[in-house]
C-alpha cells in the first residue's frame, strides 16, 4: 500500500511539473509560430492577394493587372498604349483556383503629357502612369483593397506581385523613400522587371494596395524600382468618374 501512494505521489508531481512547464514556454512557442507566420491568420504570399492579380496579354506584348471591383481592373497606361479605349486584351490571372481567362475592355486610359525629353521618358511622365480595364462580373476572386499612401514611411515592407516577362512573380522589399528624383513617386527595393508593370505594390502589414508599379530607374539595374502613390491614383479615378 506504501509503494502504490508514492507511485501515486511521484505521478502527480511528475503531471503537475509537466504542466507548469509547458505553461511557462507555451507563451515563447507561441509567439514563434505567429512570428514567423505558421499560425498568422494570413500570410503575406496567401491566395488572397495573389488571385487579384492578371497577366495582360495585348499582342503585342504583356504586363499585369489588378482587380479593384468585381468588373474592375487598374494597370498602368504604357501597358495599353498603342490601344484605344474600347479595345479588347486577354486577362489571365494564374493564381486563382480557376485560372480564369477573360476578355478585358479598355475603359480608361489617362491622358499622358511631356512623355519624353531628348527622346527619353520624362519623370513626370509616371505621375499619370494608370489605365482602367473592365471585364464581366467576376465572383470567385475577391478584389484588392485600396490603400493609403499617404501613411507609408520609409522602410515599410512591401510586396510586387506580376508578371515580368511574362512569368508570375512575388517579391519583397522595401520602400526606400517617398520621392523619386524629386517626384512624388515611391522608391523601392522589391525586385521588379518589365512585365512587373501595372502590378500592385502591397504594404505587408495589411495587404493594402498602396501602389502601381510603374517603371524602374534603368533596364539593366535592379534595386530603384519606381510607384504612383494609391492616393494620386484615386485622385485621377475621382476626376475620370469611374468608382473603386
Amino acid at each position: 500500500m506504501q509503494e502504490r501512494s508514492i507511485f501515486a505521489i511521484k505521478r502527480k508531481i511528475s503531471v503537475v511539473t509537466t504542466a507548469f512547464t509547458v505553461a511557462l514556454f507555451l507563451p515563447f512557442v507561441l509567439y514563434a509560430l505567429f512570428h514567423f507566420g505558421i499560425l498568422a491568420g494570413k500570410s503575406p504570399f496567401d491566395s488572397d492577394i495573389q488571385e487579384p492579380v492578371a497577366k495582360v496579354i495585348t499582342g503585342t506584348g504583356t504586363g499585369t493587372a489588378f482587380l479593384i471591383s468585381s468588373t474592375t481592373l487598374l494597370t498602368a497606361r504604357h501597358i495599353v498604349e498603342d490601344k484605344q479605349v474600347g479595345d479588347q486584351v486577354d486577362l489571365l490571372f494564374e493564381h486563382s483556383k480557376k485560372q480564369l481567362q477573360v476578355k478585358a475592355t479598355i475603359k480608361y486610359i489617362t491622358p499622358a503629357s511631356e512623355q519624353s525629353v531628348g527622346g527619353l521618358t520624362s519623370i513626370d511622365y509616371f505621375l499619370t502612369d494608370v489605365a482602367v480595364l473592365v471585364v464581366s462580373e467576376i465572383t470567385d476572386i475577391e478584389p484588392l483593397l485600396l490603400g493609403e499612401s499617404n501613411t507609408v514611411q520609409n522602410l515599410d515592407e512591401v510586396i510586387l506581385i506580376g508578371y515580368p516577362n511574362g512569368d508570375y512573380s512575388i517579391t519583397k522589399g522595401n520602400i526606400n523613400s517617398d520621392t523619386y528624383q524629386g517626384v512624388n513617386l515611391f522608391k523601392l527595393d522589391a525586385t521588379a522587371n518589365p512585365g512587373n508593370s501595372g502590378g500592385p505594390c502591397i504594404l505587408k502589414d495589411d495587404n493594402t494596395v498602396i501602389g502601381i508599379l510603374v517603371g524602374s530607374s534603368a533596364t539593366a539595374q535592379q534595386g530603384e524600382n519606381i510607384a504612383l502613390k494609391i492616393d494620386d491614383v484615386k485622385r485621377i479615378l475621382d476626376r475620370a468618374g469611374i468608382s473603386y
